[in-house]
């Protein structure tokens, strides 16, 4: 009985005290209950023997008010048991939302979305399922079950032993029949949740998969995959119900030849020997009723491992109390080391400084760690080695609300909630008053957004932002940053796949950011490399190579001097038309006349 005691400690573990308040006293109610309905079916004998001789009719009156109790406290146990069950689900919503707030990202992984999907819906609902019917129905009949076998040995001794015997026995049979239920479910559990996933990424990324005319591959082996391992499971589970119920009819079987037997001799009454052989097949059906109920709990493991593994998931240490900030709108890396693997590290030994209202462009190749220095700086990853200090206070002394309200981001991928265009800027500062926000709008060109659309500032985007341009999304999220006025602005590439005039506006908003915030741009654009104060040049090795301003840099031969000379080039470009040859020689000849 120690898996099922894991079990319920498993479930007491995810209820606040007033949902286990009630879930507790519909066990006892259960309980109750069910000794009450045994002690009903141990009625049946002593009343089959009076009505034999005519006397009936004070066990009748017995049987009516334990009957009656009993279903009273049917009644109470299952209206209190539901009410803890809809409060389970209400309380490990809000705890598995509030640990998600704490995990750092590196937790969050290609799958994971699917993941917690499937844990938020329907996992959910089938642990609430557990805890309102399961759970009270194998307590219930457990307790008819122990009265009907000590009930037993009074009434005949050798009835009670061939139970007596046959209980050790259906707990091994039950322990293994579990076990193997348990093997199965082992074997679906990932292939739901990988299949959960591609459901996730089949709905969300339909242009990708269309573009490489594979629209359903990935979904289709994963309902195949999925397919297979259930069929296995169903066998595993098959086997285990197949030991189960055979050993539960072996039983009752024993129980109806036992009491023939004792009726054949003359012992028990030809009534007694009916009432008897009810309460044997009674017996047996509480007997499947605890292995259903048991099983029924089995089968919620692997959903309560997934939420385990949630909830025991190291958070992020923050501290209660943020230590004082020296340098308000300072960023210094101190030799930083950072990998997301260890064995590829990204960034080794990065150090630099940004003074106050300052604003720095950090440059270098394709996976030398700059968007990781956003992420790092934002505290979405805790350094390996080193430190990231953010008003002159390391990133972990500061709690997760001063670190943020220090910092505004702006990344390639924005991401706006499906609410209105008003209601996505004001995230920014939800107390700004309308003049803030029009000015904060204005600044980012997102007024002519609102023009064009038909509700006007009303209108809502769509999850996402989909009702909106990749640009027209950057400018959401920099009127968000102007309106947030937050004393440092990361810039991650924002400008680097925009149209003329969505970078023009862009290139505008930063320029009124600088006059109050600190910028740290990741840029690739020559414009905007040239307007920064401080130039931090990244290898492909993820260590600083050099630093200083543009003229400093540009003057030394090195890392900053090639990739100005090839920007430069690249920026001189264009495009001619292409005459083919054939053409070109055809063209060179006299015309006919």
């Amino acid at each position: 009985m120690n898996r099922p005691r894991a079990l319920f400690s498993s479930f007491r573990r995810l209820m606040d005290s007033e949902s286990w308040a009630m879930v507790a006293r519909a066990l006892v109610l259960a309980a109750a209950s069910g000794a009450l309905t045994g002690l009903a079916l141990l009625a049946l004998l002593p009343a089959s023997a009076a009505l034999a001789s005519g006397g009936a009719g004070r066990w009748l009156v017995v049987l009516a008010c334990v009957g009656a109790a009993a279903a009273i406290l049917e009644f109470m146990q299952i209206r209190t048991g539901y009410r803890g069950a809809l409060g389970f689900m209400r309380t490990l919503h809000h705890a598995v939302g509030d640990k998600i707030a704490t995990l750092p990202l590196g937790w969050f992984k290609a799958d994971t979305a699917g993941r917690l999907s499937r844990l938020s819906s329907q996992e959910l609902v089938n642990l609430a399922e557990a805890t309102g019917h399961f759970l009270y129905s194998m307590v219930s009949n457990a307790a008819s079950v122990v009265v009907i076998w000590i009930g037993a040995w009074f009434w005949d001794w050798r009835l009670g032993l061939l139970m007596t015997f046959a209980a050790p026995m259906l707990a091994l049979f039950m322990n293994a029949a579990r076990r193997l239920t348990a093997r199965g479910h082992a074997l679906t559990e990932p292939t739901e949740e990988e299949l959960a996933s591609r459901i996730v990424e089949f709905s969300r990324c339909q242009g990708a998969l269309r573009s490489c005319n594979a629209a359903s591959a990935g979904l289709e082996n994963a309902f195949s995959t999925n397919a297979k391992a259930g069929r296995s499971a169903m066998l595993w589970s098959s086997l285990g119900l197949l030991m189960s119920g055979t050993l539960t009819q072996i039983i009752v079987t024993s129980m109806v030849y036992l009491v023939g037997l004792l009726a054949v001799g003359g012992e028990f009454q030809p009534l007694e020997a009916i009432a008897a052989i009810g309460m044997c097949l009674r017996f047996t059906t509480m007997l499947d009723a605890v292995s259903n109920g048991l099983f029924g709990l089995e089968e919620r493991r692997q959903s309560l491992i997934g939420i385990d593994e949630v909830m025991d998931a190291p958070s992020q240490a923050v501290p209660e109390v943020s230590k004082k900030q020296t340098d308000p709108g300072a960023v210094a890396l101190r030799d930083v080391d950072f990998a997301y693997e260890s064995e590829h590290p990204v960034l080794r030994g990065v150090s630099f400084e940004v003074p106050a209202r300052s604003m720095c462009a950090i440059v270098g190749p394709s996976g030398s760690g700059k968007t990781t220095i956003a992420r790092l700086i934002s505290r979405f990853y805790d350094v390996d080695t080193g430190s990231v200090a953010v008003g002159g206070a390391d990133v972990r002394e500061l709690t997760t609300e001063d670190l943020m309200a220090q910092l505004s981001m702006v990344f390639q991928d924005v991401y706006l909630f499906d609410d209105t265009l008003e209601a996505n800027i004001r995230i920014g500062s939800p107390g700004a008053d309308d003049a803030e926000l029009r000015r904060a709008a204005d600044l980012a060109g997102v007024t002519e957004i609102v023009r064009r659309l038909p509700e006007g500032w009303s209108s809502r985007v769509g999850e996402g932002g989909r009702s909106l341009s990749g640009g027209e999304r950057q400018r959401v999220s920099v009127a968000r940053a102007l309106l947030k006025r937050a004393p440092i602005v990361l810039f991650d590439e924002a400008t680097s796949a925009l149209d003329a005039e969505n970078e023009a506006h862009i290139v505008e908003a930063m320029e009124e950011l600088r006059r109050h915030s600190t910028l740290l741009v990741i840029a690739h654009k020559l414009e905007t490399i040239l307007a920064a104060d401080k130039v931090i040049v990244l290898n492909s090795r993820g260590e600083v190579a050099q630093e200083g301003t543009h003229e400093q840099l540009i003057a030394v031969p090195g890392t900053y001097a090639d990739f100005w000379a090839q920007r430069e080039s690249a920026a001189g470009w264009r495009l001619v038309r292409h005459t083919p040859a054939r053409q070109r020689a055809r063209s060179s000849y006299p015309s006919r006349p």
